[in-house]
């Protein structure tokens, strides 16, 4: 087994660059100071101040749609969103990043309560830089809570990669994986034996593993299969089911 250090905390800040920045980029410098790497936006100067859509110096596009699926994108490999909504203001590109983290389950945090009423019912909690550094290090110790019912499949390999390294079977090879989840096929058949009850000892019916879990168990295997063999099984599954969309099936 080998041992792994944590992987380095991330997090996105959003808020009003036209209205804030100056405040934006000191929050950085916070976070970058406790050593949590600020994945959008990057320490800039605005270029645009009074236009409606800010560029700043680091980016490499003037296209608004561009740089604003860049920041989503962002959102989605963080462990955070920051919202930095001085006097609780949150604007019209902050409320759709702060949707996306929604969607995505991510932890939100606030400067300030929100001004409008309906986003401070989904803004997260108002936390400073140094309580979301102590709460974001305990969720590493408790990788579980990363996850929720709205995760990506991109997500779960994620957690699952995270899980084996924490867990200290980063080692395995993607030979011994594939050992380990055909064994645990074997055990999702015996379950399904007695999920649609065909021949069942019913002095042994109590020893028959559960239908759910065992699915759970392959689901984890091939997640970590995939990682190891750095494949992204949704971007396979899409490509795959494109070339099953061409064929013809017969019942």
């Amino acid at each position: 087994m080998t041992t792994n250090n944590p992987k380095k905390l991330s997090i996105v800040v959003s808020g009003s660059f036209r209205k804030h920045f100056e405040g934006i980029s000191k929050v950085i410098k916070e976070f970058e100071g406790l050593d949590i790497q600020v994945l959008s936006p990057k320490p800039s100067k605005v270029v645009n101040p009074d236009h409606e859509f800010v560029i700043l110096e680091t980016d490499d596009t003037n296209d608004p749609k561009t740089l604003e699926q860049r920041h989503l994108d962002a959102i989605e490999r963080a462990d955070a969103l920051y919202v930095y909504n001085l006097d609780g203001y949150i604007g019209a590109s902050a409320t759709l990043e702060l949707g996306w983290a929604l969607a995505l389950g991510k932890p939100i945090y606030t400067k300030e309560q929100s001004e409008d009423f309906t986003l401070k019912l989904f803004s997260g909690k108002i936390a400073t830089p140094n309580e979301i550094q102590k709460e974001l290090l305990e969720n590493q110790h408790n990788l579980i809570e990363t996850i929720n019912n709205r995760s990506s499949v991109k997500n779960l390999q994620n957690y699952i990669h995270d899980v084996v390294v924490q867990r200290g079977f980063d080692d395995e090879a993607p030979a011994d994986i594939m050992l380990l989840m055909v064994e645990e096929v074997g055990e999702l058949a015996k379950a399904l034996r007695k999920y649609v009850r065909l021949k069942i000892d019913q002095n042994k019916k109590d020893k028959y593993v559960q239908l759910e879990h065992e699915l759970a168990d392959v689901f984890i295997y091939l997640l970590d299969l995939a990682n190891t063999c750095k494949i992204d099984l949704f971007q396979a599954l899409k490509e795959k089911e494109q070339e099953n969309n061409k064929r013809f099936w017969d019942k």
